[in-house]
């Protein structure tokens, strides 16, 4: 978009009498809010957001517990092209940094403090993986490559990644492509195809170097201060009027789902209604990706929540019960046992020498953020990060660190049983163990809390669907006065499970309900691009020039197919203009 087109709309008539309630309060109904009121002429005490918890933020939390204790359930991952988020970044002032905006404040912190992994992949107790740097796929890998590229997303519905990869999987699986990319995004093999060829296509700039979590960014502190804070604070300013401890149980329409009338819900046990008019708005969540969490500590388990009672998802199954077009959430929150993970978030007080030794045995400065450091060889599939300061009032002698397991289902490689069954103490021998830093253990836990974090929906975004029907639209067919937000929504291009997905989706409901005569920002497509596509197929064959010999080969049976998708992904290419555009 052309900063031309990039300027403040007309204020639309009648705004003013309309109210907006927003479901929801993680940064999806917040940037909701933020753009209603400043984009779009909403004043800001006719804005209501409802949320479950006692607290506004959603997903991305973080809090002291009291002295040298504090939870945190992990942290999004954020880039350069999250272009609606830096959007509204740039609207909110920094906490922490006289005269900046969160996304100013952002910018200074990478700058000072870039994310270079120096050792991403790690195995046998703690060693550098020697492979991280062996990229060069088989030609038979290599073709399937290509083909992911090539093939219509509808001729994947309901495929997962082991489904479409076959018999190249194994080899693909031991790959630093796959090493790198399910541990920082927390794919399975088990996972939807379609979702996993939008993020290789959707960041598709960080492939040529992302064993070094090149372009990986990181707040100044937790995300909750940095972003979500300043965020609320600027919207109290403005009226916005906020109801916590409150589940909404449905949402009330016509016959034909096209409008909603009534808001219900719960507030202490008591019901109570929200008569809607025809010309306000309803913005919501379809359902949290941390609903129903539950906390352990250093000696008690965090046990699964398999309550059928789930938050705004049950009022998603009565949506979907009365029309088709709410899509079909049992695809995504049935499985709980195929959605979950489990977290661990690690304050170390009075021992800094632990943590010391960490970074100077791979080669990290002494105040940085690592990126995500993984266990090639762990059972549970462990990844872990080591933070500078993590919270503004952080003490000089705590350091924070994470660690989660994808396979926590599995019996572990030490405490021979499952992650989950598992209390702090247990947790961190098995982290220890993989370190080779069992014989600290003892001293450690005398300075260490762990944070256990269970969260039953985590991954469900990522479960097999079809390519259309499944997830709504936005703003659903036919609705007049009401839309979706969040990690459930259907979004030509663009991927779930990222604070992007969530602002970009709050930036088409308020922009859409409002009608207001204004775009929403382009989502940044790499790969038409040529410089990334001849940097990734470099990496792929590890060569410097690419020559005709070392193409992969197409099976002459499918080459017509395959060359035709080939063709059509080319010829959809638009017409650009290349005016001071350089890499990151």
């Amino acid at each position: 978009m052309k900063q031309f087109d990039n300027v403040r709309a007309h204020k639309p008539e009648g705004i003013e009498n309309r109210n907006a309630y927003i479901i929801g309060g993680g940064i999806a109904g917040l940037a909701s809010a933020v753009f209603l009121i400043d984009d779009c002429y909403v004043p800001g005490e006719n804005v209501t957001i409802y949320d479950q918890l006692p607290v506004m933020g959603g997903s991305m939390d973080g809090v002291k517990i009291s002295e040298g204790k504090y939870l945190c359930r992990g942290e999004r991952e954020l880039e350069p092209y999250m272009e609606c988020l830096w959007y509204l970044g740039n609207k909110i002032p920094s906490l922490y940094t006289e005269g900046r905006t969160i996304t100013e404040e952002t910018v200074d912190v990478n700058k000072a403090d870039r994310i270079d992994a120096k050792a991403r992949i790690i195995w046998k107790q703690g060693q550098v993986w020697d492979g991280i740097s062996k990229f060069k796929m088989s030609p038979a890998l290599a073709q399937k490559m290509m083909q992911m590229i090539a093939m219509p997303e509808e001729e994947m519905d309901g495929l997962t990644i082991e489904g479409f990869f076959g018999n190249t999987f194994e080899e693909f699986k031991m790959n630093p492509t796959w090493q790198c990319f399910h541990t920082m995004l927390a794919f399975k093999d088990y996972h939807s195809m379609i979702e996993m060829k939008r993020y290789m296509i959707r960041f598709i700039q960080f492939q040529p170097r992302m064993e070094h979590l090149d372009g990986i960014l990181h707040t100044k502190y937790n995300e909750f201060d940095s972003l979500i804070d300043p965020i609320l604070r600027w919207l109290q300013e403005k009226g916005v009027q906020f109801v916590c401890d409150t589940v909404i149980t449905d949402l009330v329409m016509d016959a034909d789902c096209n409008t909603v009338t009534k808001i219900v819900g719960l507030t202490k046990g008591q019901e109570f209604t929200v008569p809607v008019a025809e010309t306000d708005m309803v913005i919501s969540t379809l359902g949290s990706m941390t609903q129903n969490s539950t906390f352990g500590d250093n000696t008690h388990p965090a046990e699964i929540n398999r309550s059928p009672e789930k938050g705004f998802f049950s009022v998603w199954e009565k949506l979907a019960a009365r029309n088709a077009k709410f899509g079909h959430p049992e695809k995504f929150v049935t499985t709980v046992d195929k959605s979950k993970w489990m977290t661990a978030f690690v304050t170390v007080k009075g021992y800094k020498q632990f943590c010391a030794a960490i970074r100077e045995r791979y080669g990290y400065p002494k105040d940085c953020v690592t990126g995500a450091i993984s266990i090639l060889d762990s059972s549970w599939d462990i990844s872990f990060v080591l933070y500078d300061k993590y919270f503004a009032e952080q003490a000089e002698d705590e350091d924070i660190l994470w660690f989660d397991g994808l396979w926590g289902e599995r019996t572990g490689d030490y405490i021979k049983k499952p992650m989950a069954d598992c209390t702090g103490e247990e947790v961190m021998q098995e982290f220890l163990y993989h370190l080779g830093m069992l014989d600290q253990y003892d001293e450690l836990m005398k300075h260490c809390y762990v944070s256990l974090s269970m969260m039953p929906y985590i991954t469900s975004q990522f479960m097999p669907r079809n390519s259309k029907g499944d997830r709504p639209r936005v703003i659903p067919e036919g609705s007049k006065n009401y839309a979706f937000i969040g990690q459930y929504v259907e979004l030509d291009g663009d991927v779930v499970f990222t604070v992007e997905t969530s602002v970009r989706t709050a930036m088409m409901a308020a922009y859409g309900l409002t009608g207001i005569d204004r775009k929403v920002l382009p989502l940044y497509q790499g790969q038409y691009d040529i410089r990334w596509l001849v940097m990734c197929l470099k990496k792929m064959l590890e060569t410097d020039e690419i020559k005709l010999k070392d193409l992969p080969p197409i099976n002459p049976i499918t080459i017509k197919k395959e060359m035709q998708g080939m063709l059509d992904f080319i010829n959809s290419t638009p017409t650009l203009s290349w005016d001071d555009n350089t890499l990151y």
